[in-house]
């Protein structure tokens, strides 16, 4: 038949796609969830010892004991629980069939993990160190005004922490690979 042209169709899904190999097992995974959890667990607990730290300051708590205090915490505790959880939460995503930007829920978690990271070490982390400084000499007027911003950072952290802990647990199949909507 002229002017006919040969159509042709693409392969039928067959429901399953051929892993990488670079794609480890649920089992091979384990440790670093493990990792992944326990960094998260722990930095939920560090935030809310800034924030109790905070508090205290606000109500009346010397300041030379709390500013030193929040800056050891937010250095050696906060700074490497949060790169720590950044990693294997990157690594789990890469190594699994998640993938960083394939579903929404770990591209948020993502997004929020990084924008925490930097706020502390951008943010938190030197100002309570000028902080602590100045503490050790006599309480200045601008450290007593900064004191609240130290209790909303670390608050809003760990609400920010928990809802990615939501995310985590529901994992909404909602995808941003041409998935379409909610699966």
């Amino acid at each position: 038949m002229q002017g006919m042209q040969s159509v042709q169709s693409a392969p039928p899904d067959l429901g399953h796609t051929r892993v990488p190999r670079w794609i480890l097992s649920a089992r091979q995974r384990r440790p670093l969830l493990i990792v992944h959890v326990s960094t998260a667990a722990g930095l939920i607990g560090a935030d809310l010892a800034v924030v109790v730290l905070g508090i205290s300051g606000l109500s009346g708590s010397n300041p030379v004991e709390i500013y030193p205090a929040m800056a050891l915490l937010s250095r050696w505790v906060l700074a490497p629980l949060a790169v720590t959880a950044l990693i294997t939460g990157v690594a789990q995503a890469v190594l699994s069939s998640y993938r960083l930007f394939r579903y929404w829920w770990v591209t948020i978690k993502l997004t929020l993990s990084v924008v925490l990271t930097v706020v502390l070490f951008l943010i938190v982390v030197p100002r309570l160190e000028v902080m602590a400084g100045a503490t050790e000499g006599s309480v200045s007027e601008s450290a007593l005004d900064a004191a609240p911003r130290f209790v909303f950072i670390p608050s809003l952290a760990v609400s920010v922490l928990v809802l990615m802990v939501v995310l985590a647990f529901y994992k909404p199949r909602w995808r941003l690979d041409g998935g379409g909507g909610p699966q």
